[in-house]
């Protein structure tokens, strides 16, 4: 039991980073006998692996058990944008009230990492990072629910930064905005937090104004 375990998590870590490394596109079909010869193992791991990427919403599961990558649009893109600012709105203010220096600190070397690797052109832990980044705050925020809630929607943030990759310039400005945070944060400063967060995704995710005001909580 412990070994097909095991087996299962690798599959489903390998399906993972094969689709977020567009190595199988958005709109490209999962194939259980394709891919369990691919990867050298039976059809079981697979067909569990691609109904648990399923569930986290990244693989579309149609009748007669086939399956494909989903596909972003405009709306589904701004969609989870402004899923994401509203999260980590909330996320922030918790991790103000009830973080450490010492947690932030600890934030800080995921955002020096983070930094490095983007700047040496490393997408693919560049974006594993910065979700990490993200998803730190939560924790530190110590709101279980919360953390698990962004930790399922970041299979799709990962997904759709990998989409829609933009310049490595303009990316490394946007990592630097992640140093300004944690500053504030020593400071429990939400507001100007808040106004980073907003800066920071709300390009990417094509977020007008009007947008962005209506994700603005407070408590």
């Amino acid at each position: 039991m412990a070994k097909d375990q095991m087996l299962g998590e690798k599959v489903y870590r390998q399906l993972s980073e094969m689709i977020l490394k567009q190595e199988i596109p958005c709109g490209g079909k999962l194939a259980v006998d394709v891919l369990s010869k691919k990867l050298g193992v039976s059809r079981t791991p697979v067909s569990e692996a691609v109904q648990r990427l399923a569930k986290e919403g990244i693989v579309t599961l149609f009748p007669h058990r086939s399956a494909e990558v989903i596909v972003f649009d405009r709306k589904s893109k701004t969609d989870l944008g402004l899923t994401r600012v509203m999260l980590d709105t909330l996320a922030v203010q918790l991790a103000a009230r009830y973080g450490s220096d010492a947690e932030f600190d600890g934030l800080r070397k995921i955002a020096e990492e983070c930094y490095r690797v983007a700047e040496a052109g490393d997408v693919y832990n560049w974006i594993r990072l910065e979700c990490e980044f993200h998803l730190g705050l939560a924790k530190i925020g110590k709101n279980e629910n919360l953390a698990k809630i962004m930790e399922d929607l970041y299979q799709k943030v990962r997904l759709v930064q990998f989409v829609d990759y933009v310049d490595s310039d303009l990316s490394l400005s946007m990592i630097k905005l992640h140093f300004t945070m944690i500053d504030s944060l020593k400071k429990r400063d939400t507001d100007a937090v808040i106004d980073l967060i907003h800066k920071h995704l709300s390009y990417f995710y094509d977020l007008d104004e009007h947008s962005i005001s209506l994700v603005k909580i407070k408590f």
